[in-house]
């Protein structure tokens, strides 16, 4: 079976600033019960993250962040529901940082 799942996460560098920012889950869009319910997605905020890890001059820390959020989702344990899961963002964020060890 092959999982397909869409995230937006974009960067926007200049000559003296950059920012980096997630765009939205098809699922979280216009849904603010999603952010009280804590089951927003966080995978293109850490995505996002790491393509700042790597502007910075850190691409080995931005490759552990990539590798296991990768390796997270892949798995399918950790998902929230908009990636077929139903985990909370929390749970989904410290499966990542189980996965950095």
């Amino acid at each position: 079976m092959i999982d397909t799942w869409i995230l937006v996460f974009a960067g926007n560098v200049g000559a003296d600033h950059a920012i980096f920012e997630q765009g939205a889950s098809a699922g979280n869009v216009g849904n603010p019960t999603v952010v009280e319910q804590k089951k927003a997605n966080p995978v293109a905020l850490l995505l996002s993250s790491a393509m700042m890890l790597r502007h910075l001059q850190f691409p080995s820390f931005a490759d552990r962040l990539e590798t296991a959020v990768k390796h997270v989702i892949s798995d399918g344990k950790y998902r929230t529901k908009d990636l077929g899961g139903d985990s909370s963002t929390q749970e989904v964020i410290d499966a990542v940082i189980a996965s950095l060890d």
